[in-house]
């Protein structure tokens, strides 16, 4: 019995033993289980942290991408034709390049990537598409950024801070002594030491600037001249006309920013009816040559006659310089008119350039090129034998006095119109003569008006004439540019009903029809409180944009520009003393993300980011291009 017993309690222990030992393996489990827990918690998150610092670095490259970009393109206007036609992003848009520039951000395949500057762990390249580039002003670009494991894309729009992104631009405040007849010296406002420096031209208390504007020099204003936009200039005053206040400031107290340069010519834009430089101008436009009108008809359509034109599209020998006309004629009367209709008095009826451009120039004067007239001669399919017609620019018959004006084959001037220069120094009579208000024969002036539909730029070597509205017929997908390299003017002719007496005591008394008595000065077909609508963007990149006989006559309605104006001299359309238009200047809002067809470019630009937009990754990490579910390259 007692035998019995101690082998329970022996085998009791034994038991007992075993259950601590199993208890011990469970918590030993358990607790190897927490630690690789604990470390795989921890490992996870120090991959998901690498990976979000990639992810985030990825987009950081691309951004500095893109900025790499946009500083090339600053430095240099041209760099918009150099790109990759391999890159799928570039192929797929239609664009067309001059070369790389031996820039490695325009790797399309491979490992080869660009670096970012400053890290060891980014990197990017970028595609462009520059197919909008000359008939809208817009480059969109789209950028890869790489870190680590991670490749993000994205898209960009960019377009140039030039003049076209300003309601109103000006590069002198002072109007041009030519116009004024002033012997004074262009200078800045805010320059000091200039003697007899030109006045500033000053807004008037019924100005409204719908929309931000901007100078290389100062504004002057009106107490009550509204400004509804931003107002940037030399340094951050606005002078006041008078008194101590220059302006309400709806938009924003004035800034002080920096110069914008003006080109000296637009010449260059003759290049684009160039049809022997395809890398450079893919799609030419058309050339006129000598004084040319255009009526838009409102239906996509317009009427031109440019009766000294002989050849619309060109080429020019690189060797001698030559300029002939180009091989394929038929595309180039299809586009542009046929010469014979130009040279009509019934004109070209075209449908206006799609996304191009008209350029308008001198008859020129060299023996090798095919626009040249001999000397002596003058287009004869037209009814007005041009230079060689006096037209009669008083009341009265015409005749051949010294201030009697040739015709420029266009109409101009009018039938009675009064070419007026000034007055005289006595103040009582107007002489005339003045080079600012006679017509040429041969320059390259075009004169424009009716309903617009379309989108195309017309440049002009010398004066762009508005003779009538110039308006949208769809507000919203029309856009027009009119760029004049001497001006861009609002025909107003005046007329002159009363010539002083003059005479000796041997001869008597005569009609002096040299000069206009003042009280006769008046407008010779507008009326007080007519006004005149413009829609367009407006440029004259050696000149103005004004009234034409701005101070004579009664006080007109409004003069309305719907677009953007940029003009190297303040151009005056009114006086204070009651003649001109008051002025109802409104932005075009759609000029911040295009612009016409191939229009006036700065001297030097930047280009800022008009929309972005991250998409899905172009390229895989290895650098091989990224597939839709189709196959495709993205």
């Amino acid at each position: 019995m007692i035998r019995w017993i101690h082998d329970r309690l022996v085998r009791g222990h034994q038991d007992e033993r075993g259950m601590v030992l199993a208890n011990v393996i469970i918590f030993g489990t358990v607790m190897m289980l927490l630690v690789a827990t604990m470390v795989a918690v921890s490992t996870s998150g120090a991959i998901k942290s690498a990976t979000d610092r990639n992810f985030q670095n990825a987009m950081t490259a691309a951004y500095a991408g893109l900025a790499d970009y946009q500083a090339k393109l600053s430095n240099d206007n041209g760099y918009a034709l150099y790109g990759d036609a391999n890159a799928q992003f570039s192929k797929t848009s239609g664009s067309a390049f001059t070369g790389n520039d031996d820039n490695t951000a325009f790797t399309s395949s491979g490992s080869t990537w660009a670096p970012v500057v400053g890290s060891t762990d980014q990197w990017y390249r970028y595609e462009v598409d520059n197919s909008n580039y000359s008939a809208k002003g817009v480059l969109r670009v789209r950028v890869t950024g790489k870190s680590g494991g991670s490749v993000r894309s994205l898209v960009a729009n960019l377009k140039g801070d030039g003049f076209i992104n300003y309601l109103y631009f000006t590069n002198y405040e002072s109007s041009n002594p030519a116009i004024s007849g002033s012997s004074c010296t262009t200078a800045y406002q805010w320059q000091s030491g200039v003697a007899n420096k030109c006045q500033a031209v000053q807004f008037a208390g019924t100005d409204v600037l719908n929309g931000p504007i901007r100078s290389n020099d100062v504004f002057t204003a009106a107490c009550s001249t509204t400004f509804n936009g931003s107002v940037e200039q030399h340094d951050a005053t606005v002078r006041p006309s008078s008194g101590t206040c220059g302006g309400t400031f709806n938009g924003g107290a004035a800034s002080a920013v920096p110069y914008l340069g003006l080109p000296a010519l637009n010449s260059n834009m003759s290049q684009e009816t160039r049809t022997d430089i395809p890398s450079t101008v893919p799609r030419p436009g058309c050339l006129y040559t000598g004084p040319t009108r255009v009526a838009f008809l409102g239906n996509g359509k317009m009427t031109v006659w440019s009766p000294w034109s002989k050849a619309t599209q060109i080429k020019v020998s690189s060797g001698s310089g030559a300029v002939t006309a180009s091989d394929d004629t038929a595309k180039a009367a299809s586009l542009c008119g046929a010469v014979g209709d130009l040279q009509s008095a019934n004109g070209a009826t075209i449908a206006t350039l799609p996304s191009n451009l008209m350029y308008v120039q001198d008859v020129p004067s060299a023996a090798n090129n095919v626009n040249t007239w001999p000397t002596g001669s003058y287009p004869s399919k037209y009814s007005n034998t041009y230079c060689t017609t006096a037209v009669s620019v008083k009341n009265g018959s015409a005749t051949l006095t010294p201030n009697q004006a040739f015709s420029n084959g266009q109409g101009f001037p009018a039938s009675g119109e009064w070419v007026n220069g000034g007055k005289s120094s006595s103040g009582s009579t107007y002489q005339t003569g003045s080079a600012s208000d006679t017509y040429s024969c041969t320059a390259g002036d075009v004169f424009v008006n009716g309903g617009f539909s379309g989108a195309m730029t017309i440049a002009s070597s010398g004066t762009i004439w508005v003779t009538g509205d110039v308006t949208y017929v769809d507000g919203t997908a029309d856009i027009l540019g009119l760029v004049g390299q001497n001006a861009v003017e609002v025909y107003n002719p005046s007329k002159c009903t009363s010539y002083p007496m003059t005479g000796s005591w041997w001869a008597g008394s005569v009609t002096d029809s040299s000069r206009c008595n003042s009280a006769g000065v008046g407008l010779l077909n507008r009326s007080g409180g007519v006004g005149i609508t413009v829609s367009a963007a407006i440029a004259s990149n050696a000149g103005t944009f004004w009234n034409q006989n701005y101070d004579i006559g009664p006080q007109l309605g409004v003069l309305k520009v719907i677009g953007s104006i940029a003009q190297n001299w303040r151009g005056p359309v009114a006086t204070t003393g009651g003649t001109g238009f008051s002025k109802n200047y409104v932005y075009d809002q759609r000029l911040l993300t295009t612009a016409p067809p191939k229009f006036l470019q700065p001297v030097s630009t930047s280009y800022g980011v008009t929309t972005q937009i991250e998409v899905q990754s172009a390229y895989q990490v290895d650098g091989t291009c990224a597939k839709t579910s189709a196959g495709v390259c993205r």
